[in-house]
């Protein structure tokens, strides 16, 4: 669960996902000036926990994604549509479950006219046909029409946390229902927009994008599957208006939730959560679609998206594609006859364990570490005479500076971005002892060669010459077809540090 800032039909949208990606993919879409809080953590936690692929973003405006001056957006509805649909391209999903809340609604209304081939099913809450005034359509209730009668309250200065805190609060109550509010509770969500946010006050540009022409009379063209979900007791949008919904879209399911507003309040969530579900068991990914998901994962977040891999492996859903039974061939011909009695050694990102289980096998006392949980599960259980744990090799344990006799990587930088790789060779550099040896396998491309979308990203001979130092030298460097086979070694005794 990591946010990442990925570009999406243009514009820089910041994202997070729950749940794996070899499962069906469910697309939150949240209402006007809401970031992707709109949708809280337990709510997407409970979809994820129900089989489902989450993913919820900030709309432009909000939280952390690209911003514009307050009252002048430099965009229009179509565009927060096309944003939607810029999502799923990003993060490699071909179509997705949609669901949308109140003017989120109105958006995944107009995917599943303007993108169809984008969306598996539709889920609608607290949303209309038509708007809070259409003339046919229940108008809002006698309070809420008094509450705008009021005025708008005045803005807060948008630089004071605590005043923008209420602000925020206090805009939620008139449209929400007799279910018992936790206030206390409602302030730190509240605060935590604040505190994501880059402009909060560009968040109301939303109320400035202007019109478009009505979709309404396209809605009988719809074929996604729909369910309506409506607030029984929505200020805003009345009841009427949801099952306008259904009778306008073919086919439409309306599911009314008691005393609720115009709001997705905790306390539907035992309805809402088991009826999104089993509206959206459509569209599960294939086992390419899958490995591309992971992928884009991994070019922004390598550890959530190697976890997710191996997770989604054990059920069988996909193949890990580096997986083998065996240590790699030059990792058995290089240690070929070596005696590890007495000597340590590590296997960087050790994966399913065969070099590690290998190397324990010569007597050497080894570590084999992995940030997947599930692959250090699988590998001590296969391998049970060396050690396995869980690190990140970009935040590794400090007892394992100068550690190690024996270092090991096969394909691990390849597989990091080009922002977090030149510290995790940092790292690895730093696991070898003195007198120690480092051995390292990689893809190759040449200088000219442009980077690949990854990953992996094969590394230039540049960088496999990085992984020396003052103390640590190479002594082979060999490059055979697409295939780096190094060897650095490091002085027996380490150069003495400044006093």
């Amino acid at each position: 669960m990591t946010e990442r800032t990925l570009t999406a039909n243009g514009v820089d949208l910041c994202v997070e996902t729950f749940g794996t990606p070899a499962d069906p993919a469910v697309l939150l879409i949240a209402g006007a000036t809401g970031s992707m809080l709109s949708w809280a953590d337990g709510f997407c936690a409970r979809l994820a926990d129900g089989g489902r692929y989450v993913i919820r973003y900030d709309h432009r405006d909000t939280g952390r994604s690209v911003t514009y001056p307050p009252g002048e957006p430099g965009y229009g509805f179509t565009d927060l549509a096309a944003d939607a649909v810029g999502v799923l391209d990003a993060l490699a999903v071909e179509r997705a479950n949609v669901v949308g809340i109140s003017m989120g609604g109105g958006l995944a209304q107009l995917l599943a006219l303007d993108f169809a081939d984008r969306v598996a099913s539709l889920t609608l809450i607290a949303t209309s046909p038509a708007g809070p005034n259409a003339p046919d359509l229940p108008p809002m209730s006698p309070a809420l029409l008094a509450h705008f009668a009021a005025g708008a309250p005045a803005a807060p200065d948008w630089t004071d946390r605590d005043a923008v805190v209420e602000h925020l609060a206090a805009a939620q109550r008139p449209y929400a229902g007799p279910r018992p509010v936790d206030e206390e509770a409602a302030r730190a969500e509240a605060g935590r927009v604040f505190d994501r946010a880059r402009n909060i006050a560009s968040s109301a540009n939303h109320f400035e994008v202007g019109r478009i022409e009505s979709w309404r009379p396209r809605l009988g063209t719809i074929a996604a599957p729909t369910l309506v979900l409506h607030g029984d007791v929505d200020p805003l949008t009345p009841p009427g208006h949801g099952e306008a919904m259904a009778r306008e879209v073919p086919g439409a399911r309306l599911l009314l939730l008691e005393d609720c507003g115009h709001e997705l309040p905790p306390g539907v969530w035992d309805v809402v959560v088991p009826a999104i579900v089993a509206h959206t068991d459509l569209a599960k990914p294939g086992r390419d679609e899958t490995m591309a998901r992971i992928r884009r994962l991994g070019s922004v977040d390598a550890g959530t998206a190697f976890e997710r891999l191996y997770a989604a492996a054990a059920r069988g859903e996909v193949d890990v594609p580096w997986q083998r039974e065996e240590p790699h061939q030059l990792i058995l011909d290089r240690f070929k006859g070596v005696d590890g009695t007495g000597k340590r050694a590590l296997v960087v990102g050790s994966g399913y364990g065969q070099d590690a289980g290998f190397l324990a096998g010569l007597g050497f006392d080894t570590v084999g570490f992995d940030i997947s949980p599930t692959a250090v599960g699988v590998a001590a259980e296969r391998f049970p005479a060396a050690r396995f744990v869980v690190a990140d090799l970009l935040d590794p344990p400090v007892e394992w500076s100068g550690a190690f006799d024996v270092v090991v990587e096969v394909l691990i930088a390849q597989a990091l971005p080009a922002d977090v790789r030149p510290a995790a060779i940092a790292n690895m550099r730093r696991f070898v002892a003195p007198g120690g040896t480092f051995v390292l396998l990689s893809h190759a491309r040449d200088d000219d060669e442009p980077s690949p979308a990854g990953p992996p990203w094969p590394l230039v001979r540049a960088e496999v010459e990085s992984y020396a130092d003052d103390d640590l030298r190479a002594v082979l460097v060999d490059r055979t077809g697409n295939r780096w086979w190094a060897e650095f070694r490091r002085d027996q005794l380490m150069p003495m540090m400044e006093m």
